[in-house]
């Protein structure tokens, strides 16, 4: 919603947000769990402010902190923060609102609204945070820019924090992809920094998103840069370190993302580089040590399939109510089934399937779980053993190999398989053979990797099964 747009309740529930939002000794979880009981923030700031002890006796403050909320000592912050909306009529959600990341919401203290410019269905999608060094080497650069671009080639939106060097690099990357590119910002939506970015703000309102839970005006202040990793973290599936010293903001990140139960993977880089001696401790501590986006989308598949799958039940019921089925006894012999989702095209990368994405529905929160277990002691846990070779497959083990004949394919999938030989061939020499976008390309190759009808081999070429 965007300020000029707003209805007199919103502007009240805007109101009583920022009041939260202000409140001393209150923060943000503290804040939601009083919005929630509530079921609303204007019901509950005026519950706070006509019956001052009610949220003590309802144990969701303490009986201080709800006083002074009742003093209004809130009142002048919150209005310098009105204002700024106003005067620069910004857009925003709340955390009730449909289109805010449920994801952002695993983790305890999310933000009560974010502040946002760009394209907001991005939030929608799996992502991935690639950070690293702001002073960083030119190998640095090459090789954020190479995982950033795989990755939204294959439909995955790349995260970061609008900095120099890697962040930088890793945006523009993934803008050339249909996964594109969310920025999320340490200042106030509104400011630009650091200035020489100015070119790279304007292409991601423009092509891709910019988020931040920052007040309007505010400028950049070291405090609030490890606030706005945690956003990283929190928007993203895993996050990509890819250029760290020994001592880094990015190592910030990469422990905030563990924290909030995310997967962690690092670039190992040269030996002698101290450059990436903070990627090396890292993978010391048992985050994946990866060397291309596949690395990463295999380690993430579970997690991203889930999605997938509802993407592809929402296109087969839009399909579904767009023809009348021919009539039954027309119908071959074990026709009308429906079809096998893991076997359908354009999966991630799908320009229609990935902006149909629901916000991260439960199935993916529960695949988290199961997947992995926060250790104790704060330690990354075990880097896996390197994944099987890639004729294996994504199959279970034990599932049989692809059968001796074409297999029964159709639309994209029929075209890419029978584009394919003996002979390993590039995806890119693939993609201008068939006259199809690398990001719908990847999406149908991976899709027939994982029945294990195409094998995929070292820089991205891909083979029949031998």
């Amino acid at each position: 919603m965007i300020f000029s747009g707003l209805s007199p309740s919103e502007r009240n529930e805007l109101w009583a947000v920022l009041a939260l939002r202000h409140a001393r000794g209150l923060g943000p979880a503290g804040a939601a769990r009083i919005i929630a009981a509530y079921g609303g923030a204007y019901d509950a700031v005026e519950a706070g402010l006509s019956r001052p002890t009610e949220w003590a006796k309802k144990e969701l403050a303490s009986l201080p902190v709800a006083r002074a909320f009742a003093g209004g000592g809130w009142r002048d912050k919150a209005g310098e923060e009105w204002n700024g909306i106003k005067s620069a009529d910004l857009s925003f959600i709340f955390q009730s609102d449909p289109a805010y990341p449920q994801l952002l919401l695993e983790p305890v203290g999310a933000p009560l609204l974010l502040y946002f410019k760009g394209d907001l269905s991005l939030l929608r999608g799996p992502a991935v945070g690639v950070v690293g060094a702001r002073n960083c080497t030119s190998e640095g650069l090459a090789v954020s820019a190479f995982f950033a671009r795989n990755l939204a080639r294959a439909g995955v939106t790349v995260i970061s924090g609008m900095a120099r060097g890697i962040d930088r690099a890793a945006h523009l990357a993934g803008l050339e992809g249909p996964g594109r590119s969310i920025g999320v910002l340490g200042t106030g939506i509104d400011v630009v920094y650091p200035s020489r970015n100015a070119d790279l703000y304007a292409r991601m309102e423009k092509d891709g998103l910019l988020v931040s839970e920052f007040a309007p005006g505010t400028g950049p202040k070291g405090k609030n840069f490890p606030i706005r990793n945690r956003l990283i973290s929190g928007l993203a599936l895993g996050i990509l370190v890819v250029e760290a010293a020994g001592r880094s903001g990015s190592l910030i990140t990469a422990r905030l993302a563990l924290e909030q139960n995310r997967d962690v993977f690092a670039v190992p880089g040269s030996a002698m580089s101290p450059m990436s001696e903070g990627c090396r401790e890292l993978i010391r501590k048992g985050a994946k040590a990866v060397f291309d986006a596949d690395d990463i989308l295999l380690e993430l598949a579970p997690l991203l399939l889930p999605e997938v799958r509802a993407a592809l039940e929402q296109r087969a019921a839009r399909e579904k109510q767009r023809k009348a089925p021919p009539a039954r006894d027309a119908l071959p012999a074990g026709a009308g089934k429906a079809p096998n989702p893991a076997g359908a095209p354009h999966v991630l990368g799908s320009e229609d399937a990935e902006r149909n994405l629901p916000p991260h529905p439960a199935g993916v929160l529960q695949a988290r779980e199961k997947k992995r277990q926060s250790p104790p002691g704060g330690v990354l846990p075990r880097a896996k053993v390197r994944a099987p070779a890639p004729e294996d497959g994504l199959s279970a083990p034990g599932s049989a190999g692809p059968a001796a004949g074409p297999p029964p394919l159709q639309g994209d999938e029929a075209r890419v398989f029978s584009a394919l030989g003996a002979v390993p061939r590039h995806i890119d020499e693939i993609a201008h053979t068939l006259g199809m976008d690398a990001g719908g390309l990847s999406a149908v190759l991976t899709m027939l990797e994982m029945r294990r009808l195409v094998r995929r081999l070292p820089g991205m070429l891909y083979a029949l099964p031998e």
